[in-house]
C-alpha cells in the first residue's frame, strides 16, 4: 500500500482530525480548570479575608483576636500556630478546637454517602490514571 492509496489518505487524514479534536478537547478542559482553579482561589481569599476581620473585631472570641493581633504583628503565622511552632496558650486552644472539629468532620464524612461515592469515584479515577502506583 503505497501513500497515494485513497484508503490510507483518508484513514491518515481521520487519525489527523481525531488528534486535533482530542487536543482541542483537551486545551478547552484545561482552560476550564484553570478558571475553576483562580474562583476558587479567589474565594478562598475572600473567606480568609472575612474570617481574619472578624477574628480582630472579637466576633470569633478573644483567643482568635489574640491570635490574630499576634499575626498580624508578626509574632507569628498561621503556620506555626497549626504546627505547634506557637506554644502560646491561644494558639494551643485554637488547635485544640481544630482537632476537635476536623475529628467531628471526618465522622460526619464517614456516613455521607454523596461524599462516599465521589470519593470511591474519584479514587477509581486516580487508580485508572495511575495504575502503577
Amino acid at each position: 500500500m503505497a501513500l497515494s492509496d485513497p484508503g490510507l489518505q483518508a484513514a491518515l487524514e481521520e487519525s489527523r482530525q481525531q488528534a486535533r479534536e482530542a487536543t482541542a478537547s483537551l486545551r478547552q478542559m484545561a482552560a476550564h480548570l484553570s478558571a475553576e482553579r483562580d474562583r476558587f482561589k479567589a474565594e478562598s481569599a475572600r473567606r480568609i479575608a472575612e474570617i481574619q476581620g472578624q477574628a480582630r473585631r472579637g466576633e470569633l472570641g478573644p483567643e482568635q483576636e489574640r491570635l490574630q493581633r499576634r499575626v498580624d504583628a508578626g509574632e507569628t503565622s498561621w503556620r506555626d500556630i497549626a504546627s505547634g511552632a506557637d506554644e502560646d496558650p491561644a494558639a494551643e486552644a485554637a488547635r485544640a478546637h481544630l482537632s476537635t472539629s476536623l475529628t467531628a468532620l471526618r465522622e460526619e464524612l464517614e456516613h455521607d454517602e454523596a461524599f462516599l461515592e465521589a470519593d470511591a469515584a474519584a479514587r477509581e479515577q486516580q487508580q485508572r490514571a495511575t495504575p502503577d502506583a
